[in-house]
């Protein structure tokens, strides 16, 4: 199980950070995990590439239906 960082798992998904945050305020978003004793946050590498198949797997869905 890998750990991303903020700044990988932004480069991962291409976004800002701010753009991550709001991510992160929806229902359907991997939550950060704490490390570190609190101050340092990661995202769970698989819960990321996870979300990123769905959101593949929905968008083929609505192209299919055109």
């Amino acid at each position: 199980m890998r750990v991303l960082r903020i700044q990988d798992t932004c480069s991962k998904i291409a976004i800002s950070r701010t753009s991550l945050w709001r991510l992160c305020k929806q229902d359907d978003f991997p939550q950060p995990i704490s490390i570190g004793g609190g101050r340092v946050i990661g995202f769970l590498e698989h819960e990321i590439d996870d979300w990123l198949e769905a959101r593949a797997a929905a968008r083929k869905t609505t192209q299919g239906r055109s």
